[in-house]
């Protein structure tokens, strides 16, 4: 008698009873979504005045340029929000919805280091806010 039949049985029930994931399932928006969250940041750093444009340090733009930093910096950008909004204001969770979406590479640096002021975290978070939307643009093309 073959036992091929009834293997295949077990291997189907015992793949029926296996351990669901827990947890946030792996969110993809559509790119037109991604679009929207990013737009609806940079609309409300650009609705306050923002002082004459400084421009950033060459390193601070590779920092938040960087591909393997972008899940340290966007914790960074979580982080330093609490400073000038609360937990629900539009930024935090806007950018609270990327975190599922970014790798966890081991980063190559430190994350970006953003002062306690507003102009400071705005123009930091708009440069980032670039370097977010081209990743997640390629990741979506590729």
């Amino acid at each position: 008698m073959n036992s091929l039949p009834v293997l295949h049985l077990l291997l189907l029930l015992l793949g029926l009873q296996a351990p669901q994931a827990q947890g946030r399932s792996l969110l993809t928006y559509p790119p037109q979504q991604n679009f929207k969250m990013i737009s609806e940041i940079t609309d409300i750093l650009n609705s306050s005045p923002s002082p004459a444009e400084e421009t950033l340090d060459p390193n601070e733009t590779n920092t938040l340029l960087n591909t393997t930093l972008l899940r340290p910096n966007l914790d960074a950008f979580l982080n330093a929000t609490k400073n000038f909004y609360s937990n629900e204001s539009l930024i935090w969770k806007n950018l609270k919805e990327f975190l599922p979406l970014l790798p966890t590479p081991t980063p190559r640096g430190e994350p970006i280091s953003i002062e306690n002021n507003w102009s400071d975290f705005q123009k930091k978070l708009k440069k980032y806010l670039e370097a977010l939307d081209n990743f997640l643009n390629f990741r979506n093309n590729h």
